[in-house]
């Protein structure tokens, strides 16, 4: 039985005024919509704001479907805050757009009630045009519902299983970059855009140090991902350990690479720029960081490569991850291993390293025949 209030007694079931806002006290700690925390006081609006916000403010909590344990938004939202702790920064903000997708398409299902046709039907219906999306999101919900069966207990099929994703279709990708391509927009990043008054041009600040991403993407051949956040402490004993984002939930594999004479030039330059940054960002841990420091956003590094290829008029479709494709394939063309070449890609499979090399390279054979017949009496 509620105990009878001493104070605020003009006010709706379980709210008080403390502190100069209005808070709500559920029965038990639940997770508040606005910080995805679970919260025992959860504030509702500033009393300066009056008690019209505050009822507003309450309706809109109780209505809200993420606080109502087994419906579809609270499932991802538990999703959110219990499952993607191992994950990349990157990567949870990814999953954490998917999942309020998710979130807003089933709103109205209890997570009991999501059959395979209603998925087939959400990712049919939204996206069919890009079907590596779809994958993607289809792997996302895979992973959502085993959590709802196996933590949070509400329900004990997973409707993803039953799921035909065949006819989305993803294509290999066949750009391949040149070398000249490549080198016109490294050249593009070094300066700014011309003014519109004067015509000019200035040097952009940030310019050397996109050439040193650029730089080491072709000598490591790794994603871009793995560059931006590539730290000072992975070189050790005269190597690089690569430990792909991309594989650490998966097959966990890792590459050490030899730092070669060409790397250490890059790696020198690019430390000898830090120290032109000074402050924080001459001691920053990322062997690649932005000027303040920090490593650079998937955003941030793309933006680069776009102007870059704005300024010199570039309209070929040529994105910074071709870089990767386009070292494969030169070693290719050079005759390397292709044992070689799929350690370096850090792939478990040579069909996907087949992928990454865009030109059919013929095999040599150097076997050395005589004619018997021309010898013999």
């Amino acid at each position: 039985m509620n105990r009878r209030r001493k104070a605020n007694k003009a006010l709706p079931q379980r709210v008080y005024l403390k502190h100069g806002a209005y808070y709500f006290l559920p029965a038990l700690p639940m997770r508040n919509p606005a910080t995805g925390r679970e919260q025992k006081w959860i504030r509702l609006c500033s009393a300066a704001d009056g008690e019209s916000a505050m009822l507003m403010a309450l309706a809109a909590l109780k209505g809200d479907k993420r606080v109502l344990e087994g419906s579809m938004a609270y499932a991802c939202a538990e999703f959110k805050a219990h499952m993607l702790g191992d994950y990349s920064e990157e990567v949870k903000k990814t999953y954490c757009r998917y999942l309020d997708v998710i979130a807003d398409e089933f709103e109205e299902f209890h997570a009991a009630a999501v059959t395979t046709k209603d998925c087939s039907g959400f990712l049919r219906d939204n996206y069919r045009a890009t079907p590596n999306t779809a994958k993607k999101l289809a792997a996302l919900m895979s992973k959502l519902f085993k959590f709802i069966i196996g933590e949070l207990g509400l329900r004990q099929d997973n409707p993803i299983d039953q799921l035909d994703m065949s006819s989305y279709k993803t294509g290999r990708r066949e750009v391949l970059a040149t070398h000249d391509q490549v080198r016109a927009i490294r050249a593009a990043g070094m300066t700014s855009k011309e003014r519109a008054d004067t015509g000019k041009t200035q040097p952009n600040p940030s310019g050397p140090m996109f050439a040193c991403i650029i730089d080491i993407s072709y000598l490591l051949w790794a994603r871009a991902i793995d560059i931006r956040l590539l730290k000072e402490d992975q070189i050790e004993d005269g190597r690089i350990r690569i430990k792909p984002s991309k594989t650490q939930k998966s097959s966990g594999k890792m590459v050490d690479i030899t730092v070669t004479p060409a790397i250490q030039e890059v790696l020198d330059r690019a430390r000898r720029i830090k120290q032109t940054y000074g402050g924080k960002a001459a001691k920053s841990r990322y062997l690649f960081p932005t000027r303040q420091g920090g490593a650079y956003t998937k955003t941030g590094l793309s933006s680069m490569w776009d102007r870059a290829k704005e300024r010199i008029g570039m309209t070929e479709d040529v994105v910074f991850k071709d870089i990767r494709a386009l070292a494969a394939t030169d070693a290719a063309r050079r005759g390397e291993h292709r044992d070689d070449i799929q350690r370096r890609l850090v792939h478990t499979s040579g069909k996907t390293t087949d992928i990454y090399i865009k030109e059919v390279i013929a095999d040599v054979s150097g076997i050395s025949m005589d004619l018997p017949w021309l010898g013999e009496k």
